[in-house]
């Protein structure tokens, strides 16, 4: 096949993450974050929780709440000797085309949408029931304690007037107290100190948790944090870390047509939301070099006119012969999309993996070696959906760290935003 194989593996070549470059990078993350930790500005933000490792002797009924980008979810739990019991939960849409409301939007104020959440807690509670309340609010802010987050900016096309600047929870216990339920936010986290928090209950060594789904985060706990000097769990903010990555054509490409060009890097090239892009912009390449889609009457207005989600990218990789039929190309064409596909997943979970050892390295400080147990604690659609994706990443940490990987347990925990919530009030209430 002469040039024509020779062009994709150079696109093939341009995804791979090879041992000397994972280790190196782990390093300039490590690095990167105790610059921040000692007060240096860098692209890690390691916002402190103001939430340590929990006892697992919390015991109560907890309501935990989560906002996500189109829905809001009212829980309530029940913790018990380290287990849990859901009692109830409700679940609204904060845009409701049948009801005619849509919460997101700049008409709509403060009042409105934090009225709405009242009301829905307010459904939850038995008559002459008070209880405490962890709130999972998984956007960026300022966090000033573990009660108190204030909304920096808005993302995923939230534009609700009267936030942004203002403390959350302190809205929240406004509009609880205007419509009289008898709830009292004491916890406010994002879904990453979640999915720690969960994990933590269940594996006396958890001390990472990550999300790798349409977005990505990781937190960790810190021994010896510099503002309380004792252990809290930090959100590093990963997805803005921009140091030492193996940017490509591609990836400059997809950066500069972002909404916000030069930030966020690391997602861009880890996260469900950007994956489908990365592929066409490659395919793109191949396409106009004459490497692919070359026959007669394949439908390449089909391939490149479309929106290509996560999905698509897990269904070029599983069903190589519905690509075939679907854009009328040869069986070879779709194989090249299928292993193309297959290098960009590989590289997002490396990349991720590679964020996590430089947290490792960290933590135990002898250079690249992990001596000490970790579990690390993974939610989100791309590593519990993605083929292989979990298989990917333990060969990350093999290829990497070798022998010391077999110190590295990695788990999918769910639910980080709901049962995490309760946990944190639990917490919060018994500091």
């Amino acid at each position: 096949m002469g040039f024509k194989s020779e062009i994709i593996q150079n696109v093939i070549n341009d995804f791979e993450v090879d041992r000397e470059s994972m280790l190196r990078i782990a390093t300039l993350f490590k690095e990167t974050m105790e610059k921040s930790l000692k007060g240096e500005k860098t692209c890690l933000k390691m916002i402190p929780s103001y939430i340590g490792k929990p006892t697992g002797k919390e015991q109560g009924t907890f309501m935990a709440i989560d906002m996500g980008g189109t829905n809001f979810r009212c829980t309530k739990y029940k913790i018990s000797n380290g287990s849990f019991e859901k009692v109830a939960e409700i679940k609204h849409k904060l845009i409701n085309k049948e009801e005619n409301y849509d919460l997101t939007k700049s008409d709509i104020d403060e009042k409105q949408l934090f009225g709405f959440m009242a009301e829905c807690i307010g459904k939850l509670l038995e008559p002459g029931e008070s209880l405490y309340l962890g709130n999972t609010f998984s956007f960026p802010c300022r966090q000033e304690g573990i009660n108190d987050a204030y909304l920096i900016q808005w993302t995923k096309e939230i534009t609700t007037s009267g936030v942004e600047g203002n403390n959350i929870n302190k809205l929240l216990e406004q509009a609880l107290r205007a419509k009289n339920v008898n709830v009292k936010p004491v916890a406010i986290l994002n879904d990453t100190v979640g999915t720690l928090l969960v994990a933590m209950y269940g594996y006396q060594t958890a001390d990472i948790g990550s999300i790798m789904g349409t977005g990505h985060n990781t937190c960790y706990l810190e021994n010896n944090h510099p503002l309380t000097g004792k252990q809290m769990i930090v959100n590093t903010e990963s997805a803005s870390y921009n140091v030492g990555l193996p940017v490509t054509k591609y990836d400059e490409i997809i950066d500069k047509n972002s909404q916000m060009p030069g930030t966020q890097l690391l997602e861009k090239m880890v996260s469900g939301y950007y994956m489908g892009s990365l592929l066409k912009e490659a395919c793109l390449d191949l396409y106009k070099n004459k490497a692919i889609f070359t026959s007669e009457g394949v439908d390449t207005d089909a391939f490149f006119s479309q929106s290509i989600n996560a999905l698509m990218v897990e269904n070029f990789i599983l069903y190589p012969s519905n690509t075939k039929e679907q854009y009328n190309c040869t069986l070879e064409d779709a194989e090249v999309i299928k292993k193309v596909s297959e290098v960009i997943l590989k590289r997002a979970v490396r990349l991720v993996a590679v964020s996590h050892m430089g947290i490792l390295f960290h933590q135990e400080n002898r250079g690249t070696s992990v001596k000490n147990k970790h579990v690390i604690a993974i939610d989100g659609t791309i590593y519990e959906k993605m083929p292989n994706a979990p298989k990917l990443m333990e060969e990350a940490f093999k290829d990497a760290l070798g022998d010391d990987a077999s110190n590295i347990e990695i788990r999918l925990v769910k639910d980080g935003s709901g049962l995490g919530a309760a946990i944190a009030a639990a917490f919060a209430v018994t500091q």
